[in-house]
């Protein structure tokens, strides 16, 4: 890409082709059609074509070196794009910490004018506190509708080479760090809280002066992902505004983050609305009802909270007893577990490769507040114990701060502070907020345990079932108006052949997936579908894992609906540096307008 130009269209002097090319009555190579023509085309066929501007005229086109002072460039800036407003250019540097080994990341924001150097705005630190050993590949994403504040992700792939602080600080080839954070964007002017909060004081290039909370504040959290490593998928991750989906492989984290004015004493909550609902995840008996099977693994799953038919009553049918050849091949299988988890590692034969996830779980696991085969009273209908729901609020107030609240285990740690990097401090759940306060809240939904649960409850080769080895997530789509999460989950198990099968009743090897839709409204999950066990021979864990992602690709693109260039997730990304290249230009393609470096 680059400026056009008089030679490039095929001015005076330059080719108009060459012997033997195009007759008489042919355009002559080289010229192209006339843009009227074009986008009159356009017009009638209803597509744009993405090759239609690919130059743009020199007077839109700006060079980095004549906008940015030089001193910067030299201080290592790595400039990854336009904001989506088109206001601010945003770049990052990273540095070494007091330690030499570490890293420190900090962002930039720019504004941006065509004619007239850039002027920096704003300097924050991303990932607070955290040592970093590995240079990280970095995304900052921008929601569709929330201008406010922006989400950056780090991930680190592999242990910088050479450095003897790796082998004990840095994540094995199984585990991989992942880091987070979310920044206020600088406002194009001062709100009137933001006036409230400045007072006259020095200021340096890149610190701003104090500014309200709700353009002020950084949030920070960390967590490990473990083979094999979830994909990354901000379309569907952040399709939502103020919340994002957070794949921890044990567990998919929605954390809905929100800037409150003050005053505001309602409760509103972005997340999970409580409601009486019965407890088990059986289909028909849940509170979601099912997808029709034409849009099974697809797109929107009905809410939670829409009624649905009364399910037909099927009779209870006594399960038949067992032979005694499948009774000595289960016994066998316990046995086989138990010396296993005696010993530290897995049974040989045809089982799965072990899995950083740790021994699978013979049975669901026992969630608090809902013990197993414990009957509910008559007349009453509680809320399912695997729902997992925390709401904190944070204010930008002076004062020591509450002693640390209690870890459940579950909910992502958060840390939240101002610019500055002060802490903010966190309210109890009855006190009252005399300014603007922060919420973060947290709706997580253990894999294990909806996998247990569907196999159980709709899986029709549940019988066969031994246990499970390692999982594999991904998001098959995201509805914002329903507030409904449709996820396909890769299974590696243990089963038994079907009971037609002639040979020796051992276990084998399969793998399958199981299709779930989760109801963010609820926080209560339906199956949409369960998969037929498929037999794994030969394969390695990698090649299950590649052609099961490919089968997800294939779903989601065969339902994909475009959107417009300004409705989607904006994204901006180092890709380019870590493949050892540059970017050759910095597009606006909104406003038309190019920083070539």
């Amino acid at each position: 890409m680059a400026p056009s130009s008089k030679a490039e269209r095929g001015g005076p002097g330059g080719k108009r082709g060459a012997a033997g090319g195009a007759g008489t009555g042919a355009a002559p190579r080289g010229r192209r059609e006339h843009l009227v023509r074009q986008l009159d085309r356009v017009r009638l066929s209803g597509q744009l074509s993405s090759r239609l501007f690919r130059k743009l005229p020199p007077r839109v086109c700006v060079t980095l070196k004549s906008i940015v002072d030089e001193e910067f460039l030299w201080a290592g800036h790595i400039f990854l794009g336009f904001s989506k407003c088109g206001r601010y250019v945003l770049s990052y540097t990273r540095s070494y910490g007091d330690d030499d080994f570490s890293y420190l990341y900090h962002l930039y924001w720019w504004e941006f004018n065509v004619h007239s150097k850039m002027r920096l705005v704003r300097q924050v630190r991303l990932f607070q506190d955290e040592q970093i050993y590995s240079d990280l590949y970095l995304t900052l994403c921008e929601w569709p509708g929330d201008s406010d504040k922006v989400i950056v992700f780090g991930f680190n792939t592999r242990s910088a080479p050479g450095l003897q602080v790796n082998m004990m600080l840095m994540s094995d080839e199984n585990h991989r760090d992942i880091y987070v954070s979310t920044v206020a964007v600088p406002p194009p002017r001062h709100c009137p809280a933001c006036r409230r909060a400045t007072v006259p004081s020095g200021e340096t290039p890149g610190e701003a002066p104090p500014t309200c909370l709700r353009h002020g504040f950084l949030l920070h959290t960390k967590f490990q992902v473990v083979y094999p490593f979830p994909t990354f998928q901000p379309a569907f991750q952040l399709r939502k505004d103020h919340v994002v989906l957070l794949n921890t492989s044990f567990s998919l984290v929605a954390c809905a983050i929100a800037v409150h004015p003050a005053g505001d004493s309602s409760s509103q909550q972005i997340l999970y609305e409580r409601r009486n609902i019965p407890g088990p995840s059986r289909r028909g008996e849940n509170a979601p009802p099912q997808l029709p099977e034409e849009l099974e693994g697809a797109v929107g799953a009905p809410s939670a909270a829409q009624p649905s038919p009364e399910p037909p009553q099927t009779p209870d049918i006594p399960p038949a007893p067992p032979s005694p050849a499948v009774a000595k091949a289960k016994e066998f299988v316990a046995d086989l577990f138990r010396r296993a988890q005696g010993a530290g590692g897995g049974p040989g034969g045809d089982d799965p490769p072990p899995s950083p996830r740790g021994p699978p779980p013979e049975t669901p696991p026992t969630v608090p507040g809902s013990p197993p085969g414990e009957p509910h009273p008559p007349g009453t209908s509680p809320e399912p114990g695997y729902v997992n729901y925390t709401k904190l609020r944070y204010v930008l107030e002076p004062g020591e701060p509450p002693e640390d609240l209690e870890d459940d285990k579950i909910s992502l740690p958060f840390v939240v502070t101002d610019l500055s990097g002060r802490s903010l401090r966190p309210l109890r759940d009855r006190a009252t907020a005399q300014g603007q306060y922060l919420t973060v809240e947290q709706l997580t939904l253990d894999f294990e345990y909806v996998i247990n649960e569907v196999i159980r409850n709709d899986a029709a080769w549940s019988r066969q079932f031994c246990s499970f080895s390692d999982y594999d997530i991904v998001i098959l789509e995201v509805c914002p108006e329903t507030n409904q999460v449709v996820i396909n989950i890769g299974l590696l198990l243990l089963a038994f052949p079907s009971p037609d099968e002639e040979g020796q009743l051992r276990p084998r090897t399969y793998h399958t997936s199981l299709k779930v839709a989760w109801d963010l409204n609820s926080g209560t999950f339906t199956t949409v579908g369960v998969g037929d066990l498929t037999e794994v021979k030969g394969q390695t864990s990698g090649s299950v894992w590649s052609s099961y992602r490919k089968g997800c690709v294939d779903t989601v693109m065969r339902w994909l609906v475009p959107e417009g260039p300004g409705r989607g997730v904006h994204r901006m990304t180092n890709e380019a540096l870590h493949k050892g290249c540059s970017l050759k230009v910095l597009a606006d393609n909104e406003r038309y307008t190019w920083i070539v470096l």
